[in-house]
């Protein structure tokens, strides 16, 4: 279940019971509506089917979602480079103007989730930016970073 603030519209998100979409369905966010009458429901979001043309988007309430955990296929999918086998990717990061020194992001797994660093070529030092389980969290990091935050999944 994720909370309605926790979203962001363009979020990749799937189903966890049939709705009114069937149970595992991959959906992009459309619309996100905090609503607190219902504490338990979390909220309600608008959601269209990733991989479907149907006439969506389609309501349902934020307990009826689940984040889609971050795989090493997804990072692959989307410019990621695999430097250890399922364990480590890296992706360039443009270099500010005037900046000498070239970055990157990279992604490790953790035990229960992944670490996301920004490194820099040549040198020692890195920075941990957070730890991420999701794809709408990995889509988030994208986005601040100024990458386009649309994922293949």
């Amino acid at each position: 279940m994720i909370n309605a603030e926790d979203l962001k519209i363009g979020d990749i998100v799937q189903t966890n019971k049939d709705c009114m979409f069937p149970k595992d369905t991959l959906c992009i966010v459309t619309e996100i509506h905090p609503d607190r009458q219902y504490n338990d429901k979390k909220g309600v979001v608008s959601l269209k089917a990733v991989n479907d043309d149907d006439d969506g988007p389609w309501g349902t309430w934020c307990c009826n979602i689940d984040g889609v955990p971050v795989t090493p296929e997804i990072l692959r999918n989307n410019d990621f480079k695999e430097e250890v086998e399922g364990e480590y990717f890296t992706r360039p990061i443009k270099a500010r103007a005037g900046s000498s020194l070239s970055r990157y992001l990279a992604v490790e797994r953790k035990k229960y989730a992944w670490a996301i660093f920004i490194k820099y070529y040549n040198v020692t030092g890195y920075a941990l930016l957070c730890h991420i389980k999701y794809v709408h969290e990995l889509q988030l990091v994208l986005k601040i970073l100024k990458f386009n935050p649309e994922i293949k999944v």
